[in-house]
């Protein structure tokens, strides 16, 4: 009984974290759809792009807490949804979690800083590398002091 209601707490982090994964996912592109352009999205690099994507539903002044909302935090989103579904795959695999996890953080360090060249769609960003550390740090403290613990 004791250990089906521990099963049940991983079970339910498990889904917590698969749900979490989702919805950074979906803020990050809102966020993109309401206040950006989305001629420089690199899905549009190889798929047809909608109508409305020439147009900002939502123009923001120029400030740098609205620069953030509109070129960090969608990038950032999308970083840690990525690191959220690694971790809803391999949640019972630690050891392979870390190392998907880890190959991943290289593989999107890489992927910012390739956009430096003309062939690579998008812009390079020192701050979007700056953010994108300062999730993966916070998701792990939070991954590490809550839904890494077991009952015991």
């Amino acid at each position: 009984m004791y250990k089906e209601k521990i099963n049940m707490t991983l079970k339910g982090k498990r889904h917590l974290i698969g749900l979490l994964s989702f919805l950074s996912l979906i803020i990050g592109m809102l966020i993109y759809f309401l206040f950006r352009d989305l001629n420089n999205m690199i899905l549009f690099a190889w798929i047809p792009k909608p109508e409305f994507a020439g147009t900002v539903l939502l123009p923001l002044g120029s400030s740098v807490l609205s620069n953030i909302l509109k070129f960090n935090l969608p990038d950032t989103l999308w970083f840690l949804s990525a690191i959220l579904f690694l971790r809803f795959i391999w949640f019972n695999k630690t050891k392979i979690q870390k190392a998907y996890i880890h190959f991943y953080y290289a593989i999107a360090a890489i992927f910012e800083i390739s956009q430096v060249s003309k062939k690579v769609p998008g812009t390079f960003d020192w701050m979007d590398l700056l953010f994108m550390g300062i999730g993966a740090f916070v998701e792990g403290l939070l991954y590490n002091n809550f839904a890494k613990r077991r009952l015991v």
